[in-house]
């Protein structure tokens, strides 16, 4: 295969590591449990790493493994997350294959003091960075994060090309083939304000436009044109049922999105899903995207699931749309290595495109 297709393999199928809120669901808890960011994502704090450690997998580990914590001293915390990617397809009656790296993020948390902290991380494939400081311990446990990052909409899933994160990175068939979010997208300068009672979470940031790319230091834009995203979340629980429900709205400029998401989980099954519609996002029109997922957790370590995501590029015309199913397992063989197979069938209405199926083998490690 040219270094031209692995180059546009690599912006199809390229991810970055999130929180899986479908764990999140399975508990009955908020993401912000596991990980040092209060929007969940990226570097685990200590019961994130013990879940990592021991809970996600059969293997018992050494006692190295069973008492890492990530602490370098008393102060600072060191994360990564390291993915490979054996991408396939059949193309002109042939399989065609390719072995590339998706994904090298280092991460460190300094803990200032009880409810001050600093948090940085760097992207060393595609040299992109976030750094912001966090002050917690307010009032109905909240908390002040500033610095640069992308705002808290939607579901933080880890696969990128899912149409309500950033899509077809390549183009398959349509002008737009997903939201914003793309894994390129820099992350801007950012106020963000949250609150936690109980099984209830709100909150509201302020971040330069960010939407186009265009993103500078922000000082020359009118505060109209910052991005202000406002999120709800509820946990509710009835005996052995955990349930989840949220909303985010974004507003920059005349770029609107309205999202809802959740998910329920009864036994060993989950089900997570959104919806979101995007005004004057795309000149194709008023865009709707959504994504749904069903796991199944077959036995501790091996997990199911079932994936349909959809993008109307013009809901308010009997547009073009694009749509995808997904089958594939997870698979945690030993502490801190995620395995996942899944095979990927990619359809379109309304123009003349024949999309081949996809078939993904993924190897993701992290400390």
């Amino acid at each position: 295969m040219t270094a031209l297709k692995i180059t546009s393999l690599f912006l199809i199928l390229i991810a970055s590591m999130q929180a899986l809120p479908r764990f999140a669901v399975q508990e009955g808890v908020s993401c912000n449990l596991c990980h040092v960011d209060p929007n969940g994502g990226s570097l685990r704090n200590d019961y994130g790493i013990s879940v990592a450690s021991s809970e996600l997998t059969k293997a018992q580990g050494s006692d190295r493994v069973a008492s890492y914590s990530g602490m370098i001293n008393e102060y600072l915390r060191v994360g990564g997350d390291i993915r490979f990617l054996n991408y396939n397809a059949n193309e002109n009656g042939q399989l065609q294959s390719a072995l590339f790296p998706m994904q090298a993020d280092i991460a460190v948390y300094l803990y200032v003091n009880e409810n001050v902290g600093v948090f940085a991380e760097q992207d060393l494939l595609r040299s992109q960075n976030e750094v912001w400081l966090l002050w917690s311990g307010l009032p109905f446990n909240g908390y002040v994060k500033m610095g640069k990052d992308l705002p808290a909409y939607g579901l933080n899933i880890d696969d990128h090309t899912s149409f309500i994160r950033g899509g077809n990175v390549r183009k398959k068939a349509l002008e737009y083939e997903g939201l914003a979010f793309s894994p390129y997208l820099y992350s801007p300068g950012l106020i963000e304000v949250g609150i936690n009672v109980g099984n209830l979470n709100f909150s509201q940031s302020i971040a330069n436009q960010f939407i186009d790319e265009s993103s500078s230091g922000g000082f020359g834009e009118n505060v109209y044109d910052k991005a202000f995203t406002s999120r709800l979340e509820w946990w509710p629980t009835l005996g052995l049922i955990n349930g989840y429900l949220g909303g985010s709205i974004l507003q920059q400029g005349l770029t609107r999105f309205n999202g809802l998401f959740g998910g329920i989980s009864v036994g060993n099954i989950t089900w997570t899903g959104e919806v979101d519609i995007a005004e004057e996002y795309a000149s194709t029109g008023t865009v709707l995207a959504s994504y749904s997922e069903i796991d199944y957790n077959f036995t501790k370590g091996l997990a199911l699931l079932l994936k349909y995501d959809f993008f109307d590029e013009n809901i308010d015309a009997s547009g073009s749309s694009i749509n995808r199913i997904t089958f594939g397992t997870e698979i945690y063989p030993i502490s801190f290595m995620e395995v996942r197979c899944q095979a990927r069938f990619t359809g379109v209405t309304g123009k003349t495109a024949e999309l081949n199926p996809e078939y993904i083998l993924m190897v993701h490690t992290w400390f």
